[in-house]
């Protein structure tokens, strides 16, 4: 037997299994007696060690998806009603509450959309990310005070060792979401979610930020989740991309496929939505129309008021994800064409 074959026992599968699974999560707002539906039957995977980015508008759902997974659905008024969030295999929606801190931060970290509203404002930033080292590990507070050093040697901070006594005010912005990622990377997590991290950035503090958290995958194996609407960003640093639609799934696939032939008439308008340096277009385009209200989706495709493509059909039944390609879905009819 050739050694560096594994012999493989009965029932035992070569498929590594994800890190994370998100099956069919449901996020509702409101009474229980009358709830409103945000999040509708989203499902997705994200392997070790990958980035899969999610796009669509504001209002499709990108940012409550995010907080699902780490539980931090503000209840009340919302409330996880259905689905699975595993996580290495365990579902983090069965876990006790008291649980869920030891998770965050060690094995799920999270960059937020502003930093100047997520770092305190009276703490230095030795502080700050000493104290999210000192939350998971038993540390004395000089192996903090070096582990903090080179999380900001790490993030590109220029004198690191000088940053210490800093406050978030006396950074630019640039260097606040820096410090953001240093902090989410302080534990060494295996899933960085990473929420519209450059945001509010000019486009050569994006690139840099965008290199930064290559290089925490690079060196941490770190998987990455990256939210948001930027269809440019998600293509520089994602593998996958799921597109979002009032709290649905509308299409899924690997970069290139969706990038290439987008299966879903709303990806498109997004593409075609995108500034190009050589387009002689007078104005930009835009979708025409607004993303419709949570609760106002009854039935059917809930792009159809939106769409160029759609057909009678589109109005009364939503359509499922259909497989368009070895690793692409969506949910259009049009696009299913017989398969439909």
């Amino acid at each position: 037997m050739n050694s560096l074959v594994r012999p493989q026992h009965a029932g035992m599968s070569s498929v590594i299994p994800p890190l994370l699974r998100v099956k069919d999560l449901a996020v509702e707002f409101g009474s229980r007696a009358n709830p409103i539906r945000v999040i509708d039957g989203v499902s997705f995977e994200i392997g070790a060690g990958s980035v899969v980015g999610i796009v669509g508008e504001s209002g499709s759902g990108k940012s409550i998806t995010s907080l699902a997974i780490m539980g931090l659905i503000p209840s009340p008024p919302g409330r996880v009603a259905a689905g699975r969030v595993e996580f290495d295999g365990i579902n983090l929606l069965e876990l006790p509450r008291a649980k869920l801190p030891d998770i965050r931060g060690r094995d799920i970290a999270m960059i937020f959309q502003e930093p100047m509203s997520s770092l305190n404002p009276v703490m230095t930033i030795g502080d700050q990310i000493g104290e999210a080292i000192k939350l998971h590990e038993r540390t004395t507070r000089e192996e903090r005070r070096s582990r903090t050093i080179d999380l900001l040697r790490l993030v590109g901070m220029p004198d690191p060792d000088k940053r210490l006594a800093a406050y978030p005010h006396q950074f630019s912005g640039g260097m606040r979401q820096r410090v953001m990622i240093a902090m989410a990377v302080a534990c060494n997590p295996k899933l960085l979610i990473a929420d519209e991290p450059t945001t509010a950035l000019d486009v050569t503090i994006q690139a840099q930020v965008l290199e930064l958290m290559k290089k925490v995958r690079r060196e941490l194996n770190t998987a990455i989740l990256l939210i948001s609407h930027d269809l440019g960003v998600v293509a520089d640093i994602a593998e996958r991309v799921i597109v979002m639609y009032a709290g649905r799934v509308v299409e899924d696939g690997d970069v290139r496929s969706i990038f290439r032939r987008p299966g879903h008439p709303y990806t498109r308008g997004l593409l075609r939505s995108v500034p190009r340096l050589r387009d002689d277009q007078q104005r930009l385009y835009q979708i025409p129309g607004s993303v419709p209200l949570p609760g106002t989706i009854k039935e059917g495709c809930p792009f159809v008021t939106r769409c160029p493509d759609r057909i009678e059909k589109c109005a009364r039944q939503t359509p499922p994800l259909f497989t368009l390609g070895p690793s692409q879905r969506a949910a259009c009819w049009v696009s299913a064409g017989d398969m439909a």
